[in-house]
């Protein structure tokens, strides 16, 4: 069947008190993901975004108590059992130990910096490729052990994100079940490739690159901004890699120098939250790919982003168009 861009339009209509009581109209754009059909609706002004730069609320600053804080971390934190093969792991500055709360049968934390906060504009290459590397030594390790069937690697800042610890940190889950959105996108991607005799990542980028969606490459990792976004400014990276790369594989530093890049642009918008998740499969039809969304941004009276069409419904809502920001973030590339 090969790559289809599929999308319609409808209007609701109303009387508006913003124009004097007369007929006013709205327009909602329907969108389908090229690769799993799932549909995103996008309507301008329901993101609930910032004018300028939020203050942040002073807990945020805080560090006290911080159990992440580095005269903290060694003796707060859990010790990997014996196949991992050291109590913790470092890599740079980054310390990783088991998630004392974990998602998955294997999950642990990747505390990125000895600072308790840094603002999203302000996270280097060097420290998202550090913590990306340490992520990595431990699902290596995982692996070795158990050879399980899933793998990824993932990002919240601030609350308003769903981080419960504010210091900046990742978090590695492997098992065998995947997740939801996992497990769809690799079935997904193993039947493209069976009908269409090559993976749909490539098709892909084939049909983007110098289209308006398309944001760049850092080496070996092509970004672009989907045709049916997940959220709000959200962004793919694509890797010229399959599998679970090594820590000190190039292709890690590329996909944090594009990280780097889409967190500087988020921060130029008056942003200051996000997620990020690298996905991490076995087999030809998925390369490594990474999904990174803005959030709503931390303040006082933060309003959340994720509402009943994303919790109850599973709806994707956006009110930007990728072809309207992903120039945007293209020069930031």
């Amino acid at each position: 069947m090969g790559l289809e861009f599929t999308a319609h339009t409808d209007e609701a209509r109303f009387d508006s008190p913003m124009v004097d009581f007369e007929e006013d109209t709205v327009e909602i754009e329907f969108r389908e993901d090229p690769l799993t059909g799932q549909q995103t609706r996008i309507v301008e002004q329901v993101f609930p975004g910032a004018d300028e730069r939020p203050d942040l609320p002073a807990s945020v600053t805080d560090a006290d108590g911080c159990f992440f804080c580095p005269d903290m971390v060694h003796d707060a934190t859990p010790e990997y059992p014996e196949f991992v093969d050291a109590d913790r792991l470092e890599v740079g500055d980054s310390v990783s130990f088991p998630n004392l709360f974990p998602y998955a049968e294997h999950a642990n934390v990747v505390v990125l910096t000895e600072d308790h906060f840094l603002p999203i504009e302000e996270f280097s290459a060097s420290v998202l490729g550090d913590g990306l590397a340490n992520a990595l030594e431990y699902v290596h390790a995982v692996s070795e052990h158990a050879s399980p069937a899933f793998a990824s690697i993932n990002m919240n800042l601030l609350p308003s994100s769903g981080s419960s610890v504010v210091h900046p940190h990742m978090q590695a889950i492997v098992d065998d079940h995947g997740t939801n959105e996992t497990r769809r996108r690799v079935t997904a991607d193993r039947e493209y490739l069976e009908t269409n005799g090559q993976s749909y990542w490539d098709d892909l980028l084939e049909a983007e690159r110098g289209g308006e969606r398309y944001v760049g490459a850092t080496g070996d990792v092509e970004w672009v901004a989907p045709f049916a976004p997940r959220h709000h400014w959200h962004v793919v990276g694509v890797a010229d890699v399959t599998g679970l790369p090594a820590p000190d594989d190039d292709v890690v530093a590329d996909l944090a120098r594009g990280l780097e890049n889409v967190l500087t642009y988020y921060g130029s918008l008056g942003l200051n939250a996000h997620n990020f998740t690298v996905h991490l499969h076995e087999g030809e039809a998925s390369p490594v790919t990474v999904d990174v969304v803005a959030r709503a941004p931390l303040s006082d009276h933060y309003v959340t982003d994720a509402f009943f069409m994303h919790t109850l419904h599973d709806e994707r809502v956006v009110d930007v168009a990728p072809e309207t920001y992903a120039p945007e973030v293209a020069e930031q590339f």
